[in-house]
């Protein structure tokens, strides 16, 4: 029994226990695949400066499967780190960092496209692009759950680069991908089984709640009925950015104390209190 013992890997864990990640059943598969997607778009956006634009289309491929792409016009993702971001669970930028964020973990849509595959078996199809100038990239991509690690389908392993101009429009025509022309965003399209309705705690509802609750945004969404909905944009400034804080004493278990005191460089025990925590000055601190 001894020898039959192996580590196992979070996104392994996670594959057999999607329920803890919001996969449970079809209908929440569905609506939690599109929130963690328009969560992503809204903070790249709003990180870089840029007024949201977001397209979101769902459609009925058979039965119980949907195709589901969300598209923004944020900054683009660098191409090394797509595959990342799509493949691999507990990646990202936002989990070391003390501030207001709608994603954090770095688990959301790296598992819908879990999610997506398993139930599925078709790949997560990114194409993000930086800049009018410079190419587009293009994945099709698995998680290796044994691995936690990403798994490139397309390009013999390392993507496509799709150029700029009447080359790259041809390009994505003629093999189909689907991406609004802009001069820089990502699309992210997933297959899925899911269960799409209408009403109370349907996409449909989060979305126009997204739109109520951020002013700023444009959305574009088209439904699994080829419904199309438009929510204008009726703010042009966006929310102040949050900012990052460091934590207060008061908040920290002893455990994460002891292992603050173990990473500072710190000369003293008063220095260490002021440089590392909030609200703390000198006599507070002696």
């Amino acid at each position: 029994m001894a020898a039959s013992q192996r580590d196992i890997s979070v996104s392994e864990f996670f594959a057999k226990n999607r329920h803890l990640l919001g996969f449970d059943n079809p209908r929440k598969a569905l609506l939690t695949t599109v929130k963690e997607a328009v969560d992503n778009s809204l903070d790249a956006c709003e990180e870089a400066g840029i007024l949201p634009e977001i397209w979101v289309h769902i459609e009925q491929t058979k039965g119980d499967r949907y195709k589901v792409s969300i598209q923004d016009n944020g900054p683009g993702i660098l191409k090394k780190q797509i595959p990342l971001i799509f493949g691999k669970l507990l990646y990202g930028s936002k989990f070391h960092r003390l501030r207001q964020s709608r994603g954090q973990q770095g688990i959301g849509i790296s598992a819908a496209g879990m999610y997506g595959v398993q139930t599925t078996g078709k790949p997560v199809k990114i194409i993000s692009k930086v800049s009018v100038r410079k190419p587009a990239h293009y994945y099709e991509i698995q998680i290796d759950t044994k691995k936690n690690q990403p798994k490139i389908l397309n390009g013999r392993g390392d993507g496509v680069d799709i150029p700029p101009g009447d080359k790259g429009t041809q390009y994505i025509n003629k093999h189909g991908i689907e991406w609004v022309d802009q001069s820089h965003g990502t699309r992210v399209t997933i297959e899925l089984q899911a269960k799409f309705i209408r009403g109370r705690g349907s996409v449909g509802e989060y979305l126009e709640q997204t739109a109520i609750a951020n002013p700023h945004v444009a959305l574009h969404y088209i439904d699994a009925d080829d419904y199309e909905y438009e929510y204008e944009r009726s703010a042009k400034l966006l929310p102040p950015e949050p900012k990052e804080i460091k934590p207060h004493p008061y908040g920290i278990e002893l455990g994460r104390l002891a292992q603050m005191i173990e990473e500072s460089e710190a000369v003293s025990t008063s220095e260490f209190f002021r440089t590392r925590f909030s609200r703390v000055t000198s006599p507070v601190a002696k």
